[in-house]
């Protein structure tokens, strides 16, 4: 794993090498857990890393989500963010010289909300390794979603139907549409993989 932060590339984009980095420490973390849960003994060590494994996990969705969003066309950056080379440690190299802070970019306008996603899009196949309909939420282990240009990973998802989680349970193998939603990630469809 440190070999990982080794061979990192860098993109000199302040968001995207934190997003980067931030998934890179969180998977370490999360593999020391999963290694205490499978070969662990002690019920308090294994406790905590229950609950490591739990809340990492559902940071790295979070990173991932957000690495997804960024590559779209429409991406635009949160409103009232500091503009890149415009933070406080930016603010502190710059300290000796004239320039002045750049004021902050004016939030982007409203975008209208998204239509259905269109039924044609494509199956992909994963396995289910959670459900949670009372969030409207499965976890899946997945290969490439092409359509959303996403990376095979394990990642949570919405639902854009919680009906669609019915019969689901983990260790299913499964075939599943994503799509953008309202401007959010959503499994569009699911069935049980024959």
């Amino acid at each position: 794993m440190a070999d990982r932060f080794r061979n990192l590339k860098l993109t000199g984009d302040p968001d995207r090498d934190f997003a980067e980095l931030l998934i890179a420490s969180y998977e370490q973390t999360l593999f020391l857990a999963k290694a205490q849960l499978e070969y662990g003994g002690d019920r308090q060590l294994r406790e905590t890393a229950q609950k490591i494994q739990d809340e990492q996990q559902q940071k790295i969705d979070a990173l991932k989500e957000w690495q997804v969003r960024s590559r779209q066309s429409d991406y635009r950056s949160q409103p009232n963010q500091t503009p890149s080379g415009e933070g406080p440690l930016d603010r502190q190299a710059q300290a000796g010289g004239s320039r002045q802070p750049a004021s902050p970019s004016p939030a982007p306008p409203p975008k209208p909300a998204a239509a259905q996603p269109p039924a044609n899009t494509p199956l992909v196949s994963g396995t289910v390794q959670k459900v949670d309909e009372a969030a409207g939420k499965v976890t899946l282990d997945h290969e490439r979603i092409p359509n959303i240009d996403m990376d095979a990973m394990t990642m949570a998802y919405r639902v854009a139907d919680p009906a669609i989680l019915k019969g689901v349970k983990a260790g299913d193998r499964v075939r599943f549409s994503a799509d953008r939603v309202n401007g959010q990630l959503a499994i569009t469809r699911i069935q049980k993989a024959r």
